[in-house]
């Protein structure tokens, strides 16, 4: 065999060994491309670029029967201190007399209906003291939405000592109202004559 057809001979199998490598190198390359997950080329993402919440507010109004505005001041903490109307009546008593039915309304301004509703009363106080059998023997009903909510015989004695939670607070946008009345039973002892009690009550609606 000539030298050059020993030359051309060499030179076919050197392309033929490049074309070989090139093709398995383009193979391991799609390899790879079909078998990885790590390739960007291969990711995708879902951005949730603006993602917001709020919180609800209840906000009670304490109006007078007709839902004209209250006689309350609001301090900064959202305690208000309501004057008028006196919810024991603010009246005289004989035995066996009733007060005159006190009403006030409880309206929610608020975006949310309150979880709780509770009432609580103050210290029961009489002058003078002496006439302190009155706070275990003058009655107090509460009605609300139309129904009694307080035990029978309720006292201010009682108030003093126990929290009373009441039902069915009213839901954003509802008022109701709720009337308050004493009774002095027709059996009262003595050391009650001439006798002034005064106690405070406190609603209070949670969230």
């Amino acid at each position: 065999m000539s030298r050059h057809a020993t030359t051309v001979t060499r030179a076919r199998r050197r392309r033929s060994e490049l074309v070989a490598i090139a093709a398995g190198v383009t193979a391991a390359v799609v390899l790879a491309l079909s078998f990885s997950g790590t390739l960007s080329v291969f990711t995708q993402a879902f951005v949730h670029g603006t993602n917001t919440v709020s919180t609800s507010t209840i906000r009670i109004v304490e109006t007078a029967a007709d839902g004209s505005p209250g006689v309350c001041t609001t301090a900064a903490d959202g305690t208000a201190s309501c004057t008028d109307p006196d919810l024991y009546g603010g009246g005289s008593l004989r035995p066996g007399e009733s007060s005159t039915t006190q009403t006030i309304s409880f309206a929610n301004t608020g975006t949310a209906t309150p979880t709780g509703f509770r009432l609580t009363g103050g210290p029961c106080t009489t002058a003078p003291t002496s006439g302190s059998d009155l706070c275990s023997q003058l009655v107090v009903k509460m009605t609300w939405r139309g129904a009694d909510v307080l035990p029978a015989s309720t006292t201010p004695a009682f108030l003093a000592a126990n929290a009373i939670t009441l039902p069915n607070p009213p839901a954003a946008g509802e008022r109701f109202p709720l009337t308050v009345q004493v009774s002095l039973p027709g059996g009262a002892t003595a050391p009650t004559s001439g006798v002034t009690l005064s106690q405070s009550l406190t609603f209070t609606f949670s969230a």
